[in-house]
């Protein structure tokens, strides 16, 4: 990572772009972008109306951190997701399936209901 962020002057603005924390970072705006879709509960920036992102010094702080796992502790996705406690656990993402295959049969059934009366 270039120069530690609290080291480049963030008090001075409020907001960045993603084009503004990338530079800072050293890393790509998809990598950004990756982080914000690997880490929904964590990488958060506010969004204009046009869907600008813009970091605020707390989501910076926050990219730090997994830039840090990354890069230096080698941590991938999977396990930054672990030490951060975001990732679903087996059983979460067990019953999120179940959930859904009981939607897809209700729907299906309909369907066959439908095509029974015609």
């Amino acid at each position: 990572m270039k120069s530690s962020l609290m080291q480049a002057g963030l008090s001075a603005k409020e907001y960045y772009t993603i084009g503004e924390v990338s530079e800072m970072m050293g890393v790509s705006v998809e990598v950004l972008r990756k982080w914000e879709r690997d880490f929904p509960k964590i990488v958060r920036p506010m969004r204009t109306k046009g869907s600008t992102r813009l970091y605020r010094k707390k989501d910076l702080e926050k990219l730090q951190m997994i830039y840090r796992m990354r890069h230096t502790e080698g941590k991938t996705i999977s396990g930054v997701q672990k030490a951060l406690g975001t990732k679903q656990s087996e059983e979460e993402i067990k019953q999120e399936v179940i959930s859904s295959l009981y939607n897809i049969r209700e729907q299906l059934q309909g369907i066959v209901d439908q095509l029974t009366q015609l």
